[in-house]
């Protein structure tokens, strides 16, 4: 079953010039004739469990496009089961440093890695689940140079026979500008992509049947369009010259988007004749590893769906953290207009917590594990818990003690809780497990303990004038390292304060 192009005229015509073989009467789509049928998606995605896919005409999954460690092919295989049982039917290997995916491109993979590609296909088409390569070339590609067009063949024939169909040539994170001969021949960077694309697709439809292409532009949100996406020279000129059977990847309004608004969407696609695929960083945290997120799949209204052609997950680098955000995504996608998702939210919390398997007589409570996903949560805010906590914290710091009453009890029943968790995380057989949360918790933990001494000794000591001083602590260790000074001068900045008018507590000491 193929993926529908589009309702729009344009889209409807190029369904029908991709029904047979010929001529592409536009050149803004081939730069070559004799073009065979297009590529067009093809899937029908069931699980080994025979569990239908979520949607079953609509790519929806994880994509592994985070900068850091690769995962291991464990882990990926551990993946591929999880998205198996949730319904959902794509991979697309996309890791940022995997060498010869983006900086070295132009490599073919040696026998051994071969192999092991081969076998994360062959694991995929055991599941039913669509397996996608994607390249990024952007780097250093020069677009006018045939043996670069070459090598970018070479690359993916040498994917195609391990059983590949599916692929993604990626222009995102790269320089905004072109070699001067390519900028000669071309005129812009929409231009230059635009015919790379399309005389991959064409080679493709030759020699991949039913093969699928998926781009990703450079400005691929809407903050980077300038002067606007209704406005932006970049997507105008590359909606106008790449062939509408190329998915083209958007991560929304902003790079990490908290909410994706229908009109927005609505927008790019008058701009790029074409529903965008998502490709959504709600759950990503390789800008910031002190992240991690673990919060209900949440500011992506149903009727997203609709508007789109896929939704791809690029989440945690830690894969193990990962469970609850792939089954949250999973439920938005069943679900019906009207649904709770924070009850699914809930549910997915729980399943998860089977995989805490932990030496008695220590044990892991829902409700521990639950406020312990409620401090990492989403990028936008903590979860319910958190804010509860943080709240109960302002109000001890704004309240005398004598009128603290049962706030106090309150807020040391919910640090006692967050560490007892990491006491019994301790001990959980799992540890890779442990290891993906292990810096968080501990780091969460550390702050707790503090805080939750400095209440006992605010209240044990209510009129005292002095400082608290714990001999354990220095406030030196309280976010440190350069990144952590770098990050308060770049709020003064972001406020709008000049370097000179900051408190000098924000000047680093020069030494």
């Amino acid at each position: 079953m193929r993926f529908p192009l589009g309702a729009g005229p344009v889209d409807r015509a190029a369904s029908e010039m991709c029904q047979v073989p010929g001529v592409f009467k536009s050149e803004r789509w081939f730069s070559a004739v004799n073009a065979t049928a297009a590529p067009q998606i093809v899937s029908r995605i069931y699980s080994r469990r025979k569990m239908k896919s979520c949607m079953p005409d609509y790519p929806a999954g994880v994509i592994e496009g985070f900068y850091g460690k690769p995962w291991t092919n464990a882990e990926r295989f551990t993946l591929f089961d999880w998205l198996q049982t949730c319904g959902l039917n794509t991979y697309i290997y996309a890791p940022k440093d995997d060498l010869k995916h983006r900086a070295a491109w132009r490599e073919p993979y040696s026998a051994s890695e071969s192999k092991t590609i081969s076998s994360l296909i062959l694991g995929c088409k055991r599941r039913r689940i669509s397996f996608c390569y994607a390249i990024a070339p952007g780097l250093d590609m020069r677009f006018s140079a045939d043996s670069d067009h070459d090598a970018l063949r070479n690359k993916l024939a040498q994917i195609i026979k391990m059983g590949c169909r599916s692929f993604a040539l990626l222009f995102d994170d790269i320089p905004a500008r072109l070699a001067p001969h390519d900028r000669k021949i071309f005129g812009s960077q929409a231009s230059a992509q635009a015919a790379a694309a399309n005389s991959l697709c064409e080679w493709l439809g030759r020699h991949a049947t039913g093969s699928a292409l998926f781009l990703c532009p450079t400005v691929y949100c809407g903050a980077m369009a300038r002067p606007s996406v209704s406005r932006s020279e970049y997507l105008r000129e590359l909606g106008d010259k790449l062939h509408p059977a190329i998915k083209v990847f958007w991560t929304g309004p902003d790079i990490i988007s908290g909410e994706i608004p229908v009109d927005s969407i609505r927008e790019f696609r008058s701009v790029l004749k074409r529903r965008p695929v998502l490709w959504d960083n709600l759950y990503a945290n390789d800008y910031d590893m002190r992240r991690l997120h673990t919060g209900p799949y949440t500011g992506r209204p149903p009727a997203l769906k609709a508007e789109t052609d896929g939704t791809l997950l690029n989440p945690n680098c830690q894969f193990h953290a990962n469970f609850v955000p792939v089954r949250s995504f999973a439920s938005w996608l069943r679900a019906p207009a009207r649904s709770n998702l924070q009850s699914a939210w809930n549910r997915a919390i729980r399943t998860w917590l089977a995989q805490f398997k932990i030496r008695p007589p220590h044990k892991i409570t829902f409700k521990a594990l639950r406020l312990f996903c409620d401090f990492l949560y989403l990028p936008t805010a903590p979860g319910p818990g958190a804010a509860h906590y943080l709240h109960d914290l302002q109000m001890l710091l704004r309240t005398p003690p004598r009128r603290w009453a049962g706030l106090h009890e309150r807020f040391q029943r919910t640090s006692r809780l967050v560490l007892s968790l990491f006491d019994s995380l301790l001990h959980i057989e799992n540890r890779d497990l442990l290891h993906a949360i292990y810096a968080h918790a501990w780091e969460l933990k550390e702050r707790v303990l503090l805080l939750k001494a400095w209440a006992d000794w605010r209240k044990a000591n209510p009129a005292t004038a002095e400082r608290f001083a714990p001999a354990e602590f220095s406030p030196a260790l309280l976010r440190g390292s350069t990144c952590a000074e770098l990050d308060r001068i770049i709020e003064q900045i972001l406020a709008g304060s000049q370097y000179n008018d900051c408190p000098a507590a924000a000047h680093p000491r020069i030494v």
